[in-house]
């Protein structure tokens, strides 16, 4: 029963990270950054020659949600069960390559905004993302402790071969 709960726990963990994501990058950010309302800055990068566009938000979102359900899956209804250390793993894993995904897909339209307004606010938009960038650094802890136990467990396992 606690691993169930807690696989739905990392399953909304990681569909509300993609989610938060999904949302810095298409709206939040864009605004923070321009110091402009939404469709004010759209219009000025449009009007300026630079691109804006939601796909790459709805890809993070899409991507998020995925791999959230499937860690879901895999951890509660694999054929052999997973480990609890590999299931935590994967999870870490799935949250910490999320911030290197969140910054390849959020650059077009920061760079975009950087382009438009020679005077924009990048410390604001980091302000707001540094949550994800948070959450990310934490999870790769997660995952680097994760393996060391395994890794001394299985040290400490191992019987010592005599000497001769």
């Amino acid at each position: 029963m606690m691993r169930i709960l807690l696989t739905l726990l990392g399953i909304v963990a990681i569909i509300v990270y993609a989610m938060l994501g999904a949302t810095l990058m298409n709206d939040w950010a864009v605004v923070a950054a321009s110091e402009m309302p939404l469709e004010t800055s759209i219009a000025d990068m449009h009007a300026a020659g630079q691109n804006y566009s939601t796909i790459p938000g709805f890809v993070f979102a899409a991507l998020g949600l995925l791999l959230g359900l499937l860690w879901g899956v895999t951890t509660l209804f694999r054929r052999t069960v997973l480990s609890n250390w590999a299931a935590v793993s994967l999870w870490a894993g799935i949250i910490t390559l999320g911030a290197p995904a969140y910054f390849f897909l959020s650059f077009g339209n920061l760079n975009s905004v950087g382009d438009t307004y020679f005077d924009w606010n990048s410390e604001a938009a980091f302000a707001l993302e540094a949550r994800l960038y948070m959450a990310s650094g934490l999870a790769f802890l997660v995952v680097v402790a994760t393996m060391m136990t395994v890794v001394i467990k299985a040290t400490a396992r191992k019987k010592p071969s005599p000497v001769t």
